[in-house]
């Protein structure tokens, strides 16, 4: 696990430049750095050592030297791709999985990406060829930025804060785009590929980016397929389902450091639970967090699964003092992020770490199987098309005022909701339920805003034409990829943890999304090829469970310990977050006056985080001007 930069440009920048941009991954690696600088190129990485501790230094290299690799994340079949590539001749230095893609891109070129099996963000410059490569992931776990220099050439690293001295020292721009905080305002992220910066981009997903000096083209070499369908018997889906998680899991306990696995109170981490102590043995160790809140605590429940299990379980307990951790997750995060389980999510990675390095995780469950109650809106909707859409957008208004969130009425109010909009609206109602586009027609005042969000999801190619595979397609694209993984990846590693996550494996996925609906949804019960495959074998109090998120007391922080902060940023002076949406509409959010219907507590977090994360960005664009002066900026 790694983080990852370089650049390919006309005038590299001095290698004190490099060195200082690679600082800013220092937590992303704190056991080693490397740099390689050959004109016109300059690749660096540091280092979180899982892999062989001894010889892993990176970049790693072919026979000859003249292909180089850094890569953050891990190829889980390397072993596997090994004995392949010496029985084709190759030659190891070294017991690295990094090392394996040299050998392999010189085997397959471009087409390296179809034979990985893990979770990567890599970077290979080829000399004798003159090209660099940019490769990420299949659902996109390992982030990979890039942005155009203005003398045409290429920079690139793992995070934004890392980019931006790379792209200041060639001459370019570091300016906000407000078509993303207008998107950010919808979900709660900023959507990939696009970033916060305007003109820097995420590599998609399942995606390779080649680069010739001039020109830049970015293929895709994988997509979510939910055709043709799977058509076994219902126990042959489970017994398949089993052999699956299994062989992922087995996988991803490859390591040479000390490993766990969180475990919650839910099925998806309490199956990867299981299936690593089948591995791994009675030594496993597990990972819970204790709160003081009882609508929160999943901690007893997980107890009884370790004891269950057979595993060693250790109960971390969480004491979070909410406005320095939300500081830091503003800092840590680089763009606004306003899901709040990013809060307790950066303090237990920081507990775990005192414990172990890797971790293993359920995130991908909900989904891959259809686990949210989301999914039985969308797999029957089709059922409520004879109702009015203004009579259902009447009805589901005034019971959202009333029920909430997490009660069946808000569930019912926002489904109906859902159901008055085009399908655009109805994604977000449904998944996210912020400020939608007819909110922002109203009251937005920050200039250029692109399409609506409403839009662009309404654009998306290659949607399946299913309400729930609809759903589920936009829910990888979109929530799983921006929101989910970002939150992990960037809570994770800002500890030196590695997170690792077996139900994300493509084979696994190839196979849970071709499953049709009525096997995913089975009556009332969600996720039901996941819950059925496992019935007997974990905890039936797990099983017949239900559905929690990893939640914090937001709403009773917002009137104590986030109080006084949320006054004096959203509703004195001059609010920058005031720049793109009016006034009055922020202060009747904050003051419970407009927005009525949705989750109060969720959208003051959000814009208390994109002010915080505005204010935040004026300092950066001093230090952004003044490297690019060549002044040093003031302590």
């Amino acid at each position: 696990m790694c983080g990852i930069l370089g650049i390919w440009d006309s005038q590299l920048p001095s290698e004190s430049v490099m060195r200082a941009a690679l600082g800013k991954l220092r937590h992303r690696g704190p056991d080693d750095d490397g740099l390689l600088i050959r004109p016109p190129v300059a690749i660096g990485m540091r280092r979180l050592a899982i892999i062989d501790l001894e010889t892993g230094k990176q970049p790693q290299f072919n026979e000859d030297g003249r292909v180089a690799v850094v890569c953050n994340g891990e190829i889980y079949n390397y072993r596997e791709l090994r004995v392949r590539l010496r029985g084709t001749g190759h030659e190891f230095r070294s017991q690295s999985d990094t090392e394996v893609l040299a050998h392999l891109y010189e085997e397959r070129g471009a087409d390296l990406c179809s034979d990985l099996r893990g979770m990567y963000a890599f970077a290979i410059w080829d000399a004798p060829r003159r090209r660099l490569l940019l490769g990420r992931d299949r659902f996109g776990k390992k982030p990979l930025y890039y942005a155009r220099t203005p003398s045409g050439g290429l920079a690139f690293a793992s995070e934004l804060k890392a980019l931006m001295p790379l792209v200041a020292a060639v001459g370019g721009r570091w300016e906000r785009d407000p078509r993303a905080i207008s998107d950010y305002l919808s979900l709660g992220c900023v959507p990939q590929p696009r970033t916060i910066i305007r003109d820097v981009f995420a590599v998609p997903p399942g995606s390779l980016a080649t680069f010739d000096g001039r020109e830049l083209s970015v293929e895709s070499y994988w997509q979510p397929r939910f055709e043709p369908k799977c058509h076994d018997d219902y126990p042959e889906i489970l017994a398949r389902t089993r052999q699956l998680v299994s062989d992922a899991t087995r996988l991803r306990l490859r390591s040479d450091v000390p490993l766990g696995v969180f475990l919650s109170g839910g099925v998806d981490s309490t199956v990867v639970a299981y299936e690593a102590a089948r591995h791994y043995g009675p030594q496993l160790q597990t990972f819970t967090v204790q709160t003081n809140d009882a609508d929160f605590d999943e901690s007893p429940i997980a107890r009884r699964t370790a004891e269950y299990l057979g595993v060693r379980h250790t109960v971390l307990p969480l004491r979070i003092d909410p406005l320095p951790t939300l500081e830091q997750v503003v800092r840590c995060y680089d763009q606004p992020f306003g899901d709040p389980s990013a809060i307790p999510s950066l303090a237990i990675a920081r507990l775990a770490r005192e414990h172990v390095t890797v971790v293993l995780n359920g995130d991908g469950g909900d989904e891959l199987f259809a686990g949210y109650r989301r999914y039985w809106a969308a797999a029957h909707s089709e059922r409520f098309q004879w109702l009015p859409r203004s009579l259902a957008g009447l009805l589901g208004r005034e019971l959202g005022k009333l029920a909430g969130r997490r009660s069946p009425g808000g569930f019912v109010a926002r489904f109906l909701r859902g159901l008055a909009g085009p399908a655009g609206t109805r994604y977000l109602v449904w998944t996210t339920d912020r400020i939608l586009e007819a909110d922002k027609q109203c009251h937005w005042r920050g200039g250029e805003r692109g399409d609506p969000t409403e839009a662009w999801i309404e654009q998306f190619d290659g949607l399946p034409s299913g309400g729930l595979d609809r759903q589920l397609a936009l829910d990888i694209r979109i929530n799983l990829l921006s929101a989910l993984l970002v939150k992990m990846d960037i809570a994770s590693m800002a500890a030196s943890l590695e997170a690792r996550s077996p139900l994300l494996d493509q084979e696994l996925a190839d196979f849970a999304l071709r499953l049709p609906p009525g096997r995913k949804l089975r009556g009332r019960q969600l996720k039901s090829p996941l819950r059925d495959a496992y019935r007997g074998l974990i905890p039936r109090e797990v099983i017949a469970g239900r559905k929690r998120g990893f939640e914090i007391p937001l709403a009773n922080w917002l009137q104590t310990d986030l109080r006084e902060i949320v006054g004096d940023l959203l509703l004195q002076g001059q609010p920058r977050v005031c720049e793109f949406l009016d006034r009055e509409f922020v202060r009747g959010i904050v003051q419970r006056r407009v927005l009525r219907d949705r989750n109060w507590a969720t959208l003051v977090y959000q814009l208390l985080v994109l002010e915080m994360w505005l204010r935040d960005f004026a300092q950066q664009q001093n230090d952004f001007r003044s490297r690019q002066s060549g002044v040093r900026p003031a302590a």
